[in-house]
């Protein structure tokens, strides 16, 4: 195979080993470096065990790391190691984190990440049992680490070995204890509070005053007088409400960095959004028929024999990477001509598309060229998302 980097001079590592440069490095690298080359069984087990051993310290806090990929997956000299997310996700669960995992497992076992439309069992040999519980992974039937890791390594789950990878999760601060202990008054019954000896000593001086009034003044205005004196020494219990504080929504932005195709509602979507998909579509182009033939985002793009003809053994990637060849391309141009079927599920459009294109073979520009044809493309909705399921010249 031709080599995809040129400029890189690194040596290769699996899960475990160690590279010569002693420097991270994530396995979305380390698979361009090998050209797309598959790990083994072995290698990718063991990535599973200690990558879901730190998931599993999110996932028992309740918490997700919502960015799980072969780029946040690193090789390190000690094993591997899962990239800290940068912000705390609001909306990923635990069981997309193990189906992300899954998705990263695949690739590296195939060299191609998995797609409904083929079997990935078939481009690779593995234990049955491992198949089992990556089919299970990726249809999302655990709900955490820990479920992943009872299975994968039943007889080894209560040992500490897997845990020893350092990672870290978003630091929630605790609330600041008070700094006084808390008054017995907020704790118990309120004690009686003690009379001030100065004030209590007015007392009887006031009563003999009173005694000139005659008996009934001074039963009558003593008791008013002692019910003032109870009521002025009385304790006066005062409950502290803390004041709530405010704490603004997170806010929401983006998809935590990860690419992803056209998604309007299927009662929105248009002869417009077809458009907008196949523009998107060609802009991704740039990184899926080039370096580093990013066959993820083409999952997010393409569905059918679409995927089929770009992801599959000595498909159109695989061969560019055999070949040591690649696309660049310029502008482009879309132009809508028909709409030939329009659903919920399902739209055929007619596209008049006019684009730049520059091929490469071992670094060198060998052609270079501007297509224009009119193009049938075949969309259909995949879940909550859009994808081209086929393309076809129109003549």
């Amino acid at each position: 195979m031709g080599n995809l980097a040129p400029m890189i001079k690194l040596e290769l590592a699996t899960c475990g080993g160690s590279r010569s440069d002693q420097m991270a490095v994530s396995y979305r690298q380390l698979l361009l470096e090998r050209d797309g080359q598959p790990l083994n069984e072995s290698q990718v087990r063991l990535l599973l065990q200690q990558v879901l051993s730190q998931l599993r310290g999110y996932h028992d806090r309740h918490q997700a790391h919502g960015g799980v990929s072969l780029s946040t997956i690193q090789q390190v000299p000690h094993g591997c190691q899962l990239v800290p997310p940068t912000r705390t996700p609001t909306t990923t669960t635990p069981q997309q984190d193990i189906v992300a995992l899954a998705r990263a497992a695949v690739t590296l076992l195939t060299g191609y990440p998995p797609s409904p439309d083929w079997l990935w069992q078939e481009h690779c040999e593995i234990d049955p049992t491992l198949a089992q519980v990556l089919t299970q992974m990726l249809a999302g039937a655990f709900d955490q680490a820990g479920q992943v890791l009872a299975v994968l390594v039943p007889e080894d789950f209560e040992a500490t070995e897997f845990d020893t990878v350092p990672y870290q999760t978003p630091v929630v601060a605790a609330p600041t204890p008070p700094t006084q202990p808390m008054p017995m008054a907020a704790q118990t019954l309120p004690m009686p509070h003690p009379i001030n000896p100065q004030e209590a000593t007015k007392v009887p001086v006031m009563v003999l005053l009173l005694l000139g009034l005659g008996l009934g003044g001074v039963l009558t205005v003593a008791g008013a007088l002692v019910w003032v004196i109870s009521q002025r020494h009385s304790p006066t219990v005062v409950t502290t409400v803390p004041q709530a504080t405010s704490v603004p929504s997170p806010q929401v932005g983006g998809s935590g960095g990860q690419k992803s195709a056209v998604a309007p509602t299927t009662s929105s979507f248009s002869a417009e959004d077809g458009v907008a998909l196949v523009e998107a579509w060609l802009e991704a182009k740039k990184t899926i028929f080039a370096p580093p033939y990013d066959l993820d985002l083409a999952a997010n793009f393409l569905t059918g024999p679409a995927w089929t003809d770009v992801a599959k053994q000595d498909g159109s990637v695989d061969w560019l990477r055999k070949n040591n060849t690649y696309y660049r391309y310029g502008r482009n141009q879309v132009t809508l001509k028909r709409v030939l079927k329009s659903t919920a599920n399902h739209m055929v459009l007619d596209l008049t598309i006019q684009e730049q294109l520059n091929i490469y073979k071992n670094g060198r520009l060998r052609q270079s060229k501007t297509d224009r044809d009119t193009y049938r493309f075949d969309l259909r909705r995949v879940g909550d998302a859009w994808k081209i399921y086929d393309r076809r010249s129109v003549k």
